[in-house]
């Protein structure tokens, strides 16, 4: 089928509105620490809210469940970019307003509305990806690169805006004695970032609607026979003839849909691939590696090494970010969270042209990444005094340090992710799915009682 190029297009755009909103408040977080009470306990909230969030896509298949014809796809699609428009709106003007709870001043409203947009954007998972199933699968790549811009574009926006510079000690203005930081204002305000965030979900929005017109999008719908439903069984998958070999097993560079009712995707040949597969006909007494044609230790190893991962990548080192950062400065901090927000993205498109990660590779990757999470977590143990303070080489590795990280702990979640997909078809991309939620839930909650309620991490405020 040849490729129609205005369907590409819509295809990134309405990719491009799936993390946008989340990627969005990680990149404004040099502002926001400045200005909301929270301080540099900010990104620790801001975890817990996104783990909350996750309860939207649960709701979600819950209600689709209970009222499949009233709960559609593409309903709750309207219904989901609806609120994120809304709530971005309502976030540019309302995200400095103040209450006190428990005796203590805290964002409430910017939390508030901090919920509505992760839950938007969490609930892109069961939402954007099965309806994009009904397009050829060779759009399925131009959606990705749109999921991939979600963190780029918001990370240049951010890069254009800036943070005006490093903070400056000076008198206070009130007449009483003593020293005030001054932080200068960058190029544009927070106001107009969240915004621009409307104007994105916007043009998302758009291409959603035009990819339901059928006189849009005609010629690029799959076609009935180029896909097979899956079978009632959690492990099966279906296979697809697309001029394999003569057994029906197809060669590597054909692609894969996965996800909601429709799946298409080739299970490997006996033998090809990173790990030992159990024959079906081999006498085993572990019937869950006949099942699942992978070794029980090995399906077990993965899973162990993806609740790990996403143990520090999305719960814990998101939350510490500041206290490993903002003690080189503002400027240093900043660009340490719009490069390595750049980062994922970027690691994630570029998994799409690397062979099939093995074992090995991805021990070996996962083992250089608790090296540097040593170092990052050594730096924010140090606060307020890491070492190379106030020097351009400590900042240099400092944001090195997090780019590097956030690359390879993409990586690895990116390699097992491939792996449970090729081996275990729509079942693996459900284990992979449950148990990195489990591991950032853990990792946010852990954090967040560590940074609020120890004193193992403290903040630097350079003029007291």
């Amino acid at each position: 089928m040849a490729r129609i190029f205005h369907v590409d297009v819509l295809s990134i755009l309405f990719g491009l509105g799936t993390w946008l909103c989340v990627n969005g408040l990680w990149v404004q977080l040099p502002l926001l620490v400045l200005v909301l009470p929270e301080a540099w306990n900010l990104p620790s909230y801001i975890s817990v809210v996104i783990q909350i969030a996750n309860l939207g896509p649960i709701l979600y298949t819950f209600l689709n469940s209970l009222l499949p014809k009233i709960v559609t796809e593409k309903r709750s699609i309207y219904f989901v970019m609806g609120i994120g428009l809304v709530t971005t709106i309502l976030l540019a003007n309302l995200w400095k307003e103040q209450t006190t709870v428990g005796g203590e001043k805290h964002s409430t409203a910017f939390l508030v509305l901090v919920f509505f947009l992760a839950s938007v954007d969490c609930s892109s998972r069961v939402l954007y990806l099965p309806f994009m199933s009904k397009f050829s699968e060779v759009y399925l790549m131009s959606y990705f690169i749109g999921e991939g811009l979600s963190g780029f574009v918001p990370s240049i926006v951010a890069l254009i805006q800036g943070v005006g510079g490093n903070g400056e000690c000076r008198n206070k203005t009130d007449g009483t004695p003593g020293m005030e930081a001054f932080t200068p204002d960058p190029r544009f305000s927070v106001d107009a970032f969240f915004y621009s965030l409307f104007v994105f979900t916007l043009i998302s929005l758009v291409a959603f609607v035009l990819l339901n017109m059928d006189h849009v999008v005609a010629g690029s719908l799959v076609k009935s026979n180029d896909v097979t439903l899956n079978d009632s069984s959690p492990y099966s998958s279906s296979r697809v003839d697309k001029g394999g070999d003569e057994d029906g097993s197809s060669s590597r560079e054909n692609s894969q849909v996965f996800g909601g009712d429709v799946s298409v995707f080739e299970m490997p040949k006996e033998n090809d691939g990173p790990f030992n597969v159990v024959s079906s006909g081999e006498s085993n007494d572990n019937s869950m590696s006949s099942i699942l044609g992978l070794r029980q230790s090995t399906f077990l190893y993965l899973i162990c090494v993806q609740v790990f991962i996403c143990f520090w990548a999305n719960g814990f080192f998101p939350s510490i970010q500041s206290y490993s950062s903002l003690p080189y400065g503002n400027v240093a901090y900043h660009l340490a969270v719009t490069l390595s927000n750049m980062a994922n993205p970027a690691v994630c498109i570029l998994a799409f042209f690397i062979p099939t990660p093995t074992a090995k590779s991805i021990s070996g990757v996962a083992g250089v990444s608790v090296v540097i999470s040593g170092w990052v977590l050594y730096l924010a143990l140090k606060s307020p005094s890491p070492p190379m303070m106030g020097t351009t080489g400590g900042e240099v590795i400092m944001v090195a340090s997090w780019i590097i990280l956030v690359a390879l702990f993409t990586y690895v979640r990116v390699s097992v992710a491939t792996i449970l997909r090729e081996y275990l078809g729509k079942s693996g991309l459900f284990w992979c799915g449950a148990v990195s939620q489990f591991g950032s839930a853990l990792g946010a909650l852990v954090s967040f009682f560590v940074v609020n309620y120890t004193n193992v991490f403290t903040p630097y405020y350079p003029c007291t």
